[in-house]
């Protein structure tokens, strides 16, 4: 089968009850590229449907108009399993700051069993909320959890450090240091820090 090229021929595969599911995986991936909102309803209806989940989310993933974020969002108190997971890890690709909020709450409730995830996806998105969650879990969240934090800290500060926010990125950095023993994660934080204080090299 060809390629989908268009939002309404991929939609429309979606909805054929003819389609078979490798028709239904490609047309969600090119949803991805060429949907927008009219392709949301029909990409969250499948969000845990088991042989198209991660198909969809990745078509939510890629769409840039804000009600894919949404949607993901808005899937998450109804998912459980690997299906939650997916689409915590795809809020995090997204960046989906308003999600923030909601990987808190994740990220401190051992029985949805995604708290790792939840960690992960903070750290993608990077932004000053998702740095004090990061903090926290660092100072005095569980044991279990201060490595997962540790990892999605320094891609947080990176990102902090790149807006231009080197004072909070200082501060997740210490955490890493202060949360953690002796290790490479607590080298690594160190060593950010310390590039972080460097003045520029001059000519």
């Amino acid at each position: 089968m060809a390629a989908v090229s268009s939002e309404p021929a991929a939609l429309a595969v979606l909805a054929s009850a003819e389609s078979s599911l490798q028709a239904k995986a490609r047309a969600c991936q090119e949803l991805g590229d060429v949907g927008g909102p009219k392709s949301i309803p029909a990409l969250a209806a499948l969000l845990n449907q088991e042989h198209l989940a991660d198909y969809a989310r990745s078509g939510l993933a890629g769409i840039k108009d804000p009600a894919a974020g949404a949607a993901l969002r808005k899937a998450l108190p109804t998912l459980e399993g690997r299906y939650l997971s997916g689409v915590v890890n795809s809020l995090g690709v997204r960046r989906e700051v308003a999600a923030v909020g909601d990987l808190q709450k994740l990220a401190l409730d051992a029985k949805r069993g995604v708290a790792e995830e939840a960690l992960a996806s903070l750290g993608m998105i990077g932004n000053g909320a998702a740095a004090k969650t990061l903090q926290k879990v660092l100072a005095d969240g569980p044991a279990n959890l201060r490595v997962p934090a540790a990892h999605a800290a320094l891609i947080a500060a990176e990102l902090l450090a790149k807006d231009g926010q080197k004072g909070p990125a200082r501060d997740l950095l210490k955490a890493v240091v202060s949360g953690l023993p002796t290790g490479h994660l607590a080298t690594a934080a160190q060593r950010l820090a310390e590039s972080l204080d460097a003045k520029p090299a001059t000519a």
